[in-house]
């Protein structure tokens, strides 16, 4: 299993799946195939970064700057009612999930909501909900990780290409998320496959 991916996992304890299920009106199983698709989904579009030396670059400047991790401490309140940019550390870049989404995905965001929708059963705006959250989460288990290992802009990138090795490795993974990355969307990718994918990586589920 991939560090990245096993370390966002970590982050997905019940307690704050029940607190995304009450905050999007759905139900706990709903939630938890739509994080199964949207976590490996979004993890796969920024170590695609790593292939450009300036995204690499960018990608270094934002986690030093906005995203240190902190935001991981606080993700019951964040998923729940309460404002989570009050945290030390926290700012509103910080949680800034649209902003994250539209870098991270370019002009795949639509599409990665609506398939993350479809696969899953939440309503759109649900899904766009959900990934908004998601997004600071896998920001911030990024910046952990920059922190705490003194990663460079060139040591960020080379943990992000060793995270996609990892990935194409594992099952159907690299090819699940080239289809959905390199392609201009011809129907070929069934977000069911992604479900399936994270649902063992992230909550050991097949």
């Amino acid at each position: 299993m991939s560090e990245l991916l096993e370390q966002v996992g970590r982050q997905m304890t019940p307690e704050r799946i029940s607190s995304l299920s009450r905050s999007l009106g759905a139900d706990e199983d709903t939630v938890r195939n739509a994080v199964s698709a949207a976590l490996p989904t979004l993890l796969g579009a920024v170590t695609r970064q790593a292939e450009d030396p300036s995204q690499t670059a960018q990608l270094h400047h934002a986690l030093e700057r906005d995203h240190d991790g902190s935001v991981l401490d606080h993700l019951s309140n964040f998923f729940g009612p309460d404002d989570t940019t009050e945290q030390p550390g926290v700012t509103s870049k910080t949680t800034a999930g649209g902003a994250i989404l539209d870098h991270i995905l370019g002009n795949k965001k639509e599409r990665v909501e609506h398939g993350v929708s479809a696969a899953s059963g939440l309503s759109m705006g649900q899904s766009t909900k959900l990934m908004m959250m998601l997004a600071p989460v896998l920001m911030g288990v990024l910046g952990q990780q920059r922190k705490s290992k003194g990663l460079s802009p060139d040591g960020l990138g080379e943990m992000l290409r060793q995270e996609k090795a990892s990935v194409q490795q594992s099952a159907d993974g690299g090819s699940m998320l080239g289809r959905m990355f390199d392609q201009d969307g011809d129907g070929d990718f069934d977000m069911m496959d992604m479900v399936k994918f994270g649902m063992g990586r992230l909550f050991g589920r097949k």
